[in-house]
């Protein structure tokens, strides 16, 4: 339901097509009466990709919200909050405490938003990275701001791409995600906790009409207005 056509036929010729087909309508219903449509749409596409090798998951923890949903070979988390219980603590702008070149995939979900210095982090995972090692990001675009501590950046899909062939990555596929207009509002609007839920619900149900009888115009929203980016790319050093 969520992907362009045009960007599925993209995906097609990077080998990641059913990566994308996550998306269950009966659990996001379920979902978005408890949690965000994002945080739902997130933990649904995470549950569909398994992390080969070493991974290292970049501000996760046993604590983090995503954790049951991911699948992997080994896991390492780093984390600045304790309170996440990440297998490695460290402070802000503190390098890594880690070998050069050890892990397969680093994670990055919900971070970058919160990052100031990107260029010292970036440098960091490129240390800890073995070559043609892989990342994963995702990153909000249509998102109130939010703590943990603080919040800096939303930036566009041109910006990334620019950002990660400065630092040496290829085959980087960036893909626009959203449920779609109703429900993107329905974040960004006006929320309370006693009708948040059916409200959620029903925009969920309205954005499954409109995809269904306005495709073309539902994907052309999407792609403009993104609710947040996944982002694979490899890294080549």
């Amino acid at each position: 339901m969520i992907v362009n056509s045009k960007i599925l036929k993209n995906q097609k010729q990077n080998n990641i097509t059913t990566l994308f087909d996550f998306e269950n309508l009966f659990q996001t219903l379920r979902d978005v009466y408890h949690i965000s449509i994002m945080r739902s749409l997130m933990n649904q596409l995470i549950n569909k990709i398994y992390f080969k090798g070493k991974v290292l998951d970049i501000g996760g923890g046993r604590k983090s919200n995503y954790i049951n949903f991911l699948k992997y070979d080994e896991y390492t988390s780093i984390n600045i909050n304790p309170n996440i219980y990440p297998d490695i603590l460290i402070k802000v702008n503190e390098n890594f405490p880690i070998k050069n070149k050890l892990y397969d995939q680093c994670l990055l979900f919900n971070v970058l938003e919160h990052i100031y210095d990107w260029e010292f982090l970036f440098g960091e995972i490129k240390k800890v990275l073995k070559k043609n090692g892989t990342i994963h990001i995702i990153i909000p675009f249509l998102y109130p701001i939010h703590g943990s501590p603080d919040d800096y950046k939303r930036v566009t899909h041109q910006y990334i791409q620019k950002f990660l062939e400065k630092h040496a990555y290829s085959q980087i596929n960036i893909v626009p995600l959203s449920y779609g207009p109703f429900t993107n509002s329905q974040l960004i609007g006006y929320r309370h906790k006693f009708i948040n839920g059916p409200i959620s619900q029903i925009s969920v149900i309205a954005d499954k009409l409109f995809h269904t009888i306005f495709m073309e115009k539902y994907f052309s929203y999407n792609e403009k207005c993104p609710l947040f980016y996944y982002i694979k790319a490899n890294h080549n050093v």
